[in-house]
């Protein structure tokens, strides 16, 4: 019998109490394996699965005497997007969240057979989600190659792009009362290795498979490690460093594009006590609610610095789709968790990169973030005439093929 969480507890209590049954639609469900007793083990909606009374937005509970998991119907804020795919997996609080990704396209011309392919994820910085970030198009077919996730998918990759909670598709962290709704660097790394668990599940069979053809890969610095590689972008690069840091063995390769990270920036604790004396914000549950704060097409713009890096077409292309997914800015708490990053403690390979010209960087804190790494198989890239979001920016196509490169570095292309 599983063991379940409070949460869990009361959302079974209240199924059963409605006594309401559903039939299996017949879609495959996956889970972050604390859920479910094997661990990466896929779960089907069982035909007396007992379905919770819910509003509009659905939440079912499929609960048997060994297996239990919540099947959440997230929103699609975009609606197709011309095949893009969105899966739903959770993490080990029951909470949804939203991973995208992208088939190849027509015209693709993969550098990597299907049976040596790579998985990548990748993570959104600090105030927009995954679709303005990594599938900006202003085509629908991607003439322009401007969405990271179909570019890397039609070089034979894997990707895979991770709203974090309150970004996107990803619903806000709240109680049934609407308090709390923060999101903390913690809870983004325990997501992640969720997201992770659920990559490496999904492609077992290819891992498996290159391990086979591969002995002792783990043990000869020239093969390729078939586990997924990780990419961080700006803020998102902080939370990726603190997951290398915690669970380097779940992934091959680093990514730290456009990182923050300045050992000289300590983020401060918040006092305990509010200016009345009343005990705040020591626990999730005496949280007031997350500020509702509306984001702003000027907000949307402000990564792009430089002149004629960006076209119109696409500046405009991006602060629409990103005020669509993200209207309502993220509510950011306990930042000072991220006074742990230490780059000494990054055992994996790392590339460092960035745009000359990022205003947002500091160039002696990339220096010291590479020289610290605590690995030898390390790379400080750095893109002429880029500036924060070099990803998107005209001269994009240099950043896909120095992070290709160094993710098949040991392979050759």
């Amino acid at each position: 019998m599983s063991i379940l969480t409070r949460k869990q507890s009361m959302l079974v209590a209240a199924a059963i109490t409605s006594r309401t049954f559903y039939k299996s639609r017949g879609s495959s469900l996956s889970c972050c394996q604390a859920f479910v007793p094997t661990p990466f083990h896929a779960i089907r909606p069982t035909s007396n699965a007992i379905q919770l009374p819910t509003s509009s937005s659905s939440r079912q509970l499929s609960f048997t005497a060994d297996e239990t998991i919540l099947n959440i119907e997230l929103p699609a804020k975009t609606g197709p997007r011309n095949g893009l795919h969105r899966h739903t997996i959770y993490a080990d609080d029951s909470h949804p969240l939203r991973i995208y990704s992208r088939s190849p396209s027509a015209h693709a011309k993969p550098w990597l057979s299907p049976s040596s392919a790579r998985s990548i994820l990748l993570l959104h910085g600090r105030t927009w989600s995954s679709q303005p970030v990594f599938d900006l198009r202003t085509a629908e077919n991607d003439e322009k190659q401007q969405s990271l996730l179909q570019s890397l998918s039609d070089l034979g990759f894997r990707a895979y792009a991770l709203d974090l909670r309150g970004f996107g598709e990803t619903p806000r962290d709240t109680d049934k009362l609407g308090n709390g709704g923060y999101t903390t660097p913690r809870r983004c790394v325990q997501d992640v290795k969720c997201a992770i668990d659920w990559i490496t599940n999904r492609h077992h069979h290819e891992v498996e498979s290159n391990k086979t053809n591969k002995e002792n890969s783990s043990d000869d610095p020239t093969v390729i490690n078939p586990k997924p590689a990780l990419l961080g972008w700006s803020q998102g690069a902080l939370v990726a460093q603190l997951y290398a840091q915690q669970h380097a063995s779940t992934i091959s390769d680093l990514v730290l594009f456009g990182s923050i990270y300045d050992p000289r920036v300590i983020y401060p604790r918040k006092p305990l006590y509010d200016p009345s004396g009343r005990l705040v914000g020591s626990t999730p549950d005496n949280k007031p609610p997350a500020p509702q704060i509306p984001n702003t097409d000027i907000a949307a713009l402000e990564d792009f610095t430089l002149p004629g890096t960006i076209c119109d077409e696409a500046a405009m292309a991006f602060s629409s789709l990103a005020l669509t997914v993200d209207p309502i800015k993220v509510a950011w708490d306990d930042l000072h968790e991220f006074n742990v990053a230490n780059p000494a403690l990054i055992h994996v390979p790392t590339m460092v990169i960035c745009g000359s010209q990022d205003p947002y960087v500091s160039w002696e804190a990339q220096r010291e973030l590479y020289e610290r790494l605590g690995t030898e198989d390390r790379v400080w890239c750095v893109l002429p005439g880029c500036d924060h979001a070099a990803h998107i920016l005209k001269a994009r196509k240099m950043f896909v093929r120095s992070v290709v490169g160094f993710l098949l570095r040991k392979e050759g292309f």
